[in-house]
């Protein structure tokens, strides 16, 4: 029992992390920047992206399979975790795509 407490938490906190990286990549890609940050700023951003992303894959191995009677968060999880990693991934492309992007994170 204490055990499937803990993959149903596992599922949650991948739903977490996973909706946290989309989320974040969908405001850096609609909405414009303004302000550039200051010179560490841009580092730190990057690296806490890829650690949160690091952390997507911590989690994903403790969620149990899918079966046809999951829940709703254990069936679409490896479809959240992938939604995160390519949310990441645009992240960082972004970052790198040109100078305005490295500075203020955002596409626009």
């Amino acid at each position: 029992m204490a055990e499937h407490g803990s993959q149903s938490r596992a599922a949650v906190a991948l739903a977490f992390v996973s909706g946290f990286l989309i989320v974040r990549c969908l405001w850096r890609v609609f909405i414009p920047g303004m302000e550039y940050a200051l010179p560490p700023w841009p580092l730190v951003s990057v690296i806490s992206d890829i650690l949160v992303m690091i952390a997507l894959f911590i989690i994903k191995p403790m969620v149990p399979a899918a079966t046809a009677d999951s829940p709703a968060l254990v069936r679409h999880a490896t479809t959240l975790f992938i939604g995160g990693i390519i949310a990441t991934a645009i992240m960082v492309l972004i970052r790198v795509s040109s100078d305005r992007g490295w500075w203020t994170g955002h596409l626009m």
